[in-house]
Formats: C-alpha cells, structure tokens, sequence
C-alpha cells in the first residue's frame, strides 16, 4: 500500500473531521446561520470525497510506475494484457527517464 498516499489522506480526513467538529455547535436559530452550518458540512463531505480520490489516484499511480519499473528490471515477467493498453500523458512518454537513461530498453517493448 503506498504510504505516502495513506498518509496524505488521513491528513485530508482529519482537516473534514475539524470542519464538521467546527459546524456541529454553530447555532441553527436563523436561516442564515442554517445555512452557514450546512455549507460547512457540506465542504466536510466534499473534502473527504477528494480525499479519498486523491488517494486513489495516487495509489493507482504508484503501482502502475513500480510495475512499469519492475517489468524494465525483468524484462520476461508477464504482466496481464490490459496493462499494456493505459494511457500515459504524453509529456511523461517524451521526457526521458531514469529508464532509458540507464540503459534499461523501451517500455512495452515490442510495443
């Protein structure tokens, strides 16, 4: 699991916690401070949603570079068909890397 990611959302998921620990007491004696209130759980919600797909994101990130990294290490090492059809941006295509600068081939190759 990668841990900086788990790391990065835990952080997201306790700043939401303080946001709701800060609207759970605020009074609800008019429309405004109702409304006030909600905004203020509803950006709880919303930042523990994009915490969890920050977290994803960089998860998914991190092992598809290890196993791009591993499969440039052992070249034989099968890896499932639909690997070889995700996209990349192209600016992580063109600029070189530690890969190639080592010697370490092309990546898929023969693709």
């Amino acid at each position: 699991m990668p841990a900086t990611a788990l790391n990065h959302f835990h952080q997201d998921v306790a700043r939401a916690r303080v946001i709701v620990a800060h609207a759970d007491p605020l009074p609800r004696t008019s429309a405004a401070d109702e409304m006030l209130r909600s905004d203020l759980l509803r950006s709880a919600w919303m930042f523990a949603v994009g915490a969890m797909d920050a977290y994803y994101c960089d998860a998914y990130t991190d092992i598809v570079a290890a196993t791009v990294i591993s499969k440039s290490r052992y070249p034989a090492a099968n890896l499932p068909d639909f690997f070889y059809d995700i996209r990349f941006p192209i600016r992580a295509i063109l600029e070189p890397t530690r890969i190639t600068r080592t010697g370490g081939g092309e990546w898929p190759p023969g693709r």
